[in-house]
């Protein structure tokens, strides 16, 4: 605890505010109780609006459950101007105020807490003081203080060093925590940029930009309170380990309503997917597959070859091709998707073959048997009015003949999206006539042999999502995708142009924030620039924002000075990231003699021997012949002694945006299957490391990591 003057003044006034805290608590939970001890009779109005009450009720506990995060990290003092009369104001991850409701707590994100984060010695913003403090608990354990009047620049742009730092040094648990009390300048123009239009965030590892995507849902929640609610807001993260990674952050800001998937849970599918193989995923990836969805749709809607008979009792009628071409005309001609156009040639035959049946049932019923014998003439008789009112009936009839069904199904079938790719890819034919001008035959050809491999794969999920557009719903209980007020895309430099579109059709109005680092794209897929991703979630879009972090928070300088040899960001056209801190330890490369799992096994030990404390992370080739089980069977006696440190032993695929404290990199030439990414995936490793990294090379990889700097 340190000795500052005003210490013991500042805890009584944070201790207040978390007594204020346990008295909102304590009251609500009385209401709900009284709630809950209530009749449940009432009129159906006085049930609703007891439902309403105590749905806002836990609402309201929930925002105020924050665990032992800090509830006030830090005050600002204004200047006594014509705009201010000296106004304090202490911040926090909610509001609170006192029995009069004056003030205790401002929420971080009110306008009036924006210089905390903005305000620097050169531009003050109107402050003369900025204090951090940092609590153990609700007990204030210290208070850093930054004068801003009359300041001049230090050419330290960073705010609060001593309050970002501690949280920097901290030992990672294995969960995203937020960075409220921390949040830099840079970052908090991105966070509180407005809602609409396509926001692109550039940003290098280790600049925080996930945390930034995340407390910008959370500040967009607060400002737009009113449209976000109803609209709600969506966070896609890359797969399901980030997912739970990051799952705590917005709780703990006081938002629960935000909706978190994945971009394979974005479409909804009763069957296992296999994984695809590079040439494949490329494939489906590309652009033009959306017209090769279109044309296998239209290819589905056609005439028939040669007719078809259908038999009502004695009198046969006929589906002609003429006539089939007819009802695909009109169907084509009408406004809908596939599957609601499908009533559209049912009710046209149907209708068709009641009026023939009528007209040759009666005309049958005017000749003797001999001349029956002799067949109907083509054109019989015209339809009497009574006829014509038996004919709605007769259809009705029609449409239920299995023989008619199976008919129709031929002309224009009502298709799922897994039936339409599982028909396309299963028949050799079907996939060239969707592919003739679109595709080459080699593609054509991978299409066919992939689906031999095990049906769908999980490279098909944007293109079942594309034709769910143009089929529509194959039933009641199937719905089109639901669309969002704002929607925030983690890892964004891995979307494909399909995937993009997966995004920009669940949009209301094209509201988005993107983030990601290009220098990280490690999909064989990957577009390379964020023009080409933003294109196709917001097309009548012809101007959208871009921004840039540029200071690297985890990373130390002596990691990415490694990460730096494999990438030089100028050379993309982006700005490089600055690293505020050094550890003084280099990174450790180990020339592996053995196995691969007995060489990270060893470097485990030595480096949790090194941190003592914290979280390490192992990362693997997707394909590795690593034996985990191994590993953690090994390693759970050898650091026995050491139980303050954990090991996570990740593919390299679950490893991104993730972070560790230490990270061993097992096979780093080989962490991915496609040559062209490779490189990036050996970035994108290294820098999940803030203190320690170690690199475990077998004998065939040496030349490749000599190519690339590694060993200069």
């Amino acid at each position: 605890m340190d000795n500052h003057p005003e210490l013991e003044s500042e805890s009584k006034y944070i201790k207040a505010a978390y007594e204020q805290v346990r008295k909102l608590r304590s009251s609500l939970s009385s209401n709900l109780q009284e709630m809950y001890y209530q009749e449940k009779g009432g009129t159906h109005q006085a049930r609703a609006e007891r439902d309403i009450v105590v749905n806002t009720t836990l609402e309201r506990l929930n925002h105020l459950d924050f665990g032992d995060l800090a509830l006030c990290f830090g005050r600002i003092d204004h200047e006594v101007g014509p705009m201010s009369n000296g106004d304090r104001f202490y911040l926090g991850r909610i509001a609170v105020a006192d029995d009069s409701m004056e003030p205790l707590v401002v929420d971080w994100r009110a306008p009036v807490a924006e210089p905390f984060y903005r305000a620097t010695a050169l531009n003050p913003m109107g402050l003369t003081l900025r204090r951090h403090f940092q609590l153990d608990g609700e007990d204030l354990v210290s208070i850093e203080d930054e004068p801003l009047s009359g300041g001049s620049d230090t050419g330290n742009d960073l705010v609060g060093p001593g309050a970002l730092y501690s949280a920097i040094d901290k030992a990672r648990s294995g969960q995203m925590g937020d960075i409220v009390a921390t949040i830099q300048g840079e970052q908090d123009k991105i966070i509180r940029s407005p809602l609409s239009g396509v926001l692109a965030v550039q940003g290098g590892p280790g600049t925080g930009k996930t945390a930034v995507a995340l407390h910008r849902a959370a500040y967009l929640l607060y400002t737009h309170r009113a449209r976000l609610e109803s609209q709600r807001v969506l966070v896609i993260a890359p797969n399901p380990i980030f997912l739970k990674y990051i799952e705590r952050v917005l709780p703990s800001l006081g938002e629960s309503g935000v909706e978190l998937t994945t971009i394979s849970r974005m479409v909804e599918l009763d069957r296992e997917l296999r994984f695809a193989e590079e040439a494949e995923s490329t494939i489906k990836a590309d652009r033009r597959m959306v017209r090769f969805i279109e044309k296998a749709v239209l290819d589905r809607q056609r005439p028939l070859g040669s007719p078809i008979e259908i038999n009502i009792g004695s009198v046969t009628v006929l589906i002609t091709k003429e006539l089939s071409a007819t009802a695909v005309r009109r169907a084509k001609r009408r406004s809908g998707t596939h599957n609601e156009r499908v009533r559209i040639v049912e009710m046209f035959l149907s209708n068709e073959l009641a009026t023939d049946y009528i007209k040759k049932s009666e005309y049958y019923a005017s000749l003797d048997i001999d001349e029956k014998e002799k067949g109907v003439p083509d054109q019989a008789p015209e339809l009497d009015q009574d006829e014509v009112d038996q004919v709605a009936e007769i259809a009705r009839e029609i449409r239920s003949d299995p023989a008619f069904i199976k008919a129709v199904n031929r002309i224009w079938p009502r298709l799922s999206p897994e039936e339409l790719l599982d028909d396309l890819y299963s028949h050799s034919a079907l996939t060239k006539l969707a592919a003739r001008d679109i595709l080459t035959a080699d593609e054509i050809s991978v299409l066919n042999r992939t689906y031999l491999q095990g049906y769908l794969s999980d490279a098909d999920l944007p293109l079942l999502d594309e034709a769910l557009v143009y089929l529509g719903p194959f039933s009641k209980r199937q719905a089109l995708p639901a669309k969002y007020g704002h929607i925030v895309v983690d890892e964004a430099q891995e979307l494909s142009y399909m995937q993009s579109r997966m995004i920009g059709r669940r949009t209301l109005s094209s509201s988005v924030t993107l983030v990601g680092d290009l220098a990280q794209s490690t999909a064989p897929y990957s577009v390379g620039s964020w023009s080409e991703i933003v294109e196709p979630i917001a097309i009548s879009i012809k101007e959208w924002r871009y921004e840039q972090l540029s200071i690297n928070y985890r990373t130390p300088s002596e990691i990415l000075e490694v990460a730096n040899r494999l990438y030089d960001p100028t050379a993309m056209g982006l700005m490089p990231t600055r690293a505020i801190r050094s550890t003084g330890v280099e990174p450790i490369i180990i020339n592996c003699d053995t196995t691969v799992t007995q060489c990270v096994i060893d470097a485990i030990v030595v480096m949790a021997q090194e941190l003592k404390i914290g979280l390490i992370g192992v990362v693997i080739p997707n394909h590795s012949e690593c034996d985990e089980s191994l590993i953690y069977e090994s390693i759970g006696e050898a650091l026995r002694e050491l139980s303050d440190i954990k090991v996570d032993v990740r593919v390299f695929d679950q490893s991104k945006g993730l972070e560790f404290d230490g990270v061993i990199v097992a096979n780093p030439s080989r962490l991915v299957a496609s040559n062209r990414t490779r490189k990036a995936a050996f970035f994108t490793a290294v820098t999940r490391a803030t203190k320690r990294l170690s690199i475990i090379v077998e004998s065939d990889e040496v030349q490749t990591l000599d190519s690339w700097g590694i060993y200069h």
